[in-house]
C-alpha cells in the first residue's frame, strides 16, 4: 500500500536477471519508486533473450519446475503466462546403448534404469539425501540447516570422493555440469540439495518466452539499461546512492534511499570493495564457470519424441537437446564443464558445434541435415558453483551486511543457481527493505 513512507522512497535494484526483476516488482507493488539498473542493453540477464531467425528465443535458463511457486507467482503478477510441458527427458550412452530417463516413466522403470548408473550402496546413500529434499522445502535451497550439517561432516572433500566412480560419472556429472558448470570434483555435498531438487521436479516452458513478462515489468518500474554502476555512494556507513555511467557517458551520482545489488557474487564484490572490503573478500570466494550455448534450427527434425536430449561427457559439448518439446528441429548445444574451458573463440566454438553435431547425428542415425539458422551466446561466468561449507559462508555474508543501512543483496550465490532460488532471493531482499 502506498503511504508517505514508501511512496517518497526511491530504491535502486542493480542487475536485471530474475533476482533483480523479482526484487523490483516486489518493491513496486509495496509502493516504492524503483529504478532497475542494468549494464546490458536489454533486461533478462542469463535468460539470454535473443532471436533465432525471426523467432524470439531464450539461450539461457528457460525451464520452470512445477514446484517453482515464487517464479510462477512473479509471472502471474505480470500477465497471463502460457505454459507447455517439457518434463525431464535425457539419455546417455551406457554399455554401448542409449539409456533414457523420462519423467513419464513408471517408478519401476526409473528404478531399473537408475540401477545401471551406480552401486546399490551409492543409490541408498543418494536416496537418504533425496529424502531430506523431499521432506522439507527449505532443503531445496542454499542455507538449509539440514545441509549445513551435511557440509560440516562432509565438505572437507568434494562430492566425487563420497561416491563410487560409476554414479559420479554417469549421474552426478550431468547434474553438476548442468546446474553449476562444474565437475563433481569441483562441488560439495553440502550444496547438493540444490542439484537433487532439479531432478525431483518436472518442468514446463513458457510458450511465449519470458519477453512478455520483461515488457510488462518495464511498464511498471523505471528501467535504466546500458547503465554501468561504478561504485556505491555512502555517508556515515549508510548506502545513499550509486555512481552510474549510462551509454559510456560520464559518471553521475544518483541518490537512493536503499540499494539492492542483485548481481553475481564477483560483480557485487567489485561494487562493495571500496566501502566494505571484508564483504568483498568474502564474496570473491564464490566460484563461477563459463558456458557457451548454440541454438541451431535444422531443415527437418533431429530428435524424436522418445529421445529429446543426449548427455555427452567426452568433449566440450555437455548436452545436446531439443529447444522445446514441439521443437524437434531446433537443437540446443551446451558447452560447459572442464573440457569447455577456457571460453572459446568464435572459430573454436564453430569447430565444437561441428564435432557435437557429428556425434549427435551418429547416435541418432542421421547422415546429414542442413542448417537454417543459428544463434550463439557465450557467458564468461554463466554458472555459480558455490563454495564448500556454504551455510557458514552465508552466515559470514549476513554478518558483514547487517548494520549497513540501505544495502541488501540478492543473487544466485545466496539461495542457489536455479531460477526459483534466484527469484526468491530477490523477493526476500525486497521484503527486508520493507521491514527495515
Amino acid at each position: 500500500m502506498n503511504n508517505a513512507t514508501t511512496a517518497d522512497r526511491r530504491i535502486a535494484v542493480v542487475g536485471a536477471g530474475i533476482a533483480g526483476m523479482a526484487a523490483a516488482l516486489e518493491l513496486h507493488e509495496a509502493g516504492y519508486r524503483v529504478d532497475l539498473v542494468e549494464q546490458l542493453p536489454v533486461l533478462g540477464g542469463r535468460f539470454g533473450l535473443d532471436r533465432l531467425g525471426g523467432r524470439p528465443v531464450m539461450t539461457g535458463g528457460k525451464n520452470l519446475g512445477r514446484k517453482y511457486s515464487a517464479l510462477r507467482g512473479f509471472l502471474d503478477r505480470l500477465g497471463t503466462p502460457r505454459y507447455e510441458p517439457f518434463g525431464i527427458n535425457t539419455s546417455r550412452v551406457v554399455d554401448g546403448k542409449l539409456l533414457t530417463l523420462d519423467s513419464t516413466q513408471t517408478a519401476w522403470d526409473k528404478v531399473s534404469r537408475l540401477r545401471r548408473l551406480g552401486s546399490v550402496r551409492d543409490l541408498l546413500k543418494l536416496a537418504r539425501l533425496g529424502l531430506l529434499v523431499r521432506r522439507a522445502e527449505a532443503n531445496r535451497f542454499l542455507g538449509a540447516p539440514a545441509f549445513a550439517q551435511v557440509a560440516a561432516a562432509s565438505d572437507d572433500r568434494p562430492l566425487s570422493e563420497h561416491f563410487g566412480s560409476d554414479i559420479v560419472r554417469k549421474m552426478f556429472r550431468p547434474m553438476t555440469v548442468r546446474m553449476n558448470g562444474a565437475e563433481p570434483d569441483e562441488v560439495y555435498l553440502g550444496t547438493f540439495g540444490t542439484n537433487l531438487s532439479m531432478i525431483m521436479d518436472t518442468y514446463d516452458q513458457l510458450t511465449d518466452g519470458i519477453t512478455p513478462a520483461v515488457t510488462a515489468l518495464a511498464e511498471r518500474v523505471s528501467v535504466r539499461t546500458s547503465s554501468r554502476v561504478e561504485r556505491l555512494i555512502t555517508d556515515g556507513g549508510r548506502v545513499t546512492g550509486l555512481a552510474i555511467s549510462t551509454d559510456g557517458g560520464p559518471v553521475a551520482d544518483c541518490h537512493y534511499d536503499a540499494v539492492v545489488l542483485a548481481t553475481p557474487a564477483y560483480a557485487t564484490a567489485e561494487l562493495v570493495k571500496a566501502d566494505l572490503p571484508e564483504l568483498s573478500e568474502t564474496l570473491q570466494e564464490v566460484r563461477y564457470f563459463p558456458a557457451a550455448v548454440v541454438l541451431v534450427h535444422y531443415e527437418r527434425p533431429v530428435f524424436g519424441t522418445r529421445v529429446r536430449a543426449i548427455v555427452l561427457d567426452d568433449g566440450p559439448c555437455s548436452n545436446a537437446g531439443v529447444y522445446g518439446i514441439n521443437d524437434l528441429d531446433i537443437v540446443r548445444y551446451t558447452f560447459s564443464g572442464r573440457q569447455a574451458r577456457p571460453v572459446p573463440t568464435a572459430d573454436v566454438l564453430a569447430e565444437w558445434v561441428d564435432d557435437a553435431e557429428r556425434r549427435l547425428f551418429g547416435l541418432l542415425g542421421h547422415e546429414r541435415i542442413g542448417r537454417k539458422d543459428t544463434v550463439t551466446r557465450i557467458w564468461d561466468a554463466a554458472y555459480c558453483a558455490y563454495v564448500p561449507h556454504h551455510g557458514a559462508f552465508l552466515d559470514r555474508v549476513r554478518g558483514q551486511v547487517t548494520g549497513v543501512e540501505g544495502l541488501e543483496l540478492a543473487g544466485d550465490y545466496l539461495r542457489g543457481a536455479p531460477l526459483e532460488a534466484c527469484c526468491r532471493s530477490g523477493i526476500e531482499a525486497a521484503q527486508r527493505i520493507r521491514t527495515a
